[in-house]
């Protein structure tokens, strides 16, 4: 089972994220490292956000650990 960890950088969906926040269950907030972009108008719409539970199906699948990357 994949665990994660405050400070944890990952590929969620194959983009480079970081591990934000940590709370009970336990559960991650995952934030993508790229703003993203309005399709419209190419504005800046800042950081996506995802909350997940380390434990679930979808965390399980589609984070891929980076191990290489350090603060």
């Amino acid at each position: 089972m994949k665990r994660a960890k405050l400070g944890d950088y990952l590929l969620w969906y194959g983009k480079l994220a970081k591990i934000i926040a940590t709370y009970d269950k336990p559960s991650v907030i995952i934030e993508m490292m790229e703003n993203k972009r309005c399709p419209h108008c190419n504005g800046d719409l800042g950081k996506d956000q995802t909350n997940m539970i380390v434990a679930s199906p979808l965390f399980q699948q589609h984070a891929e650990r980076i191990e290489s990357i350090t603060e």
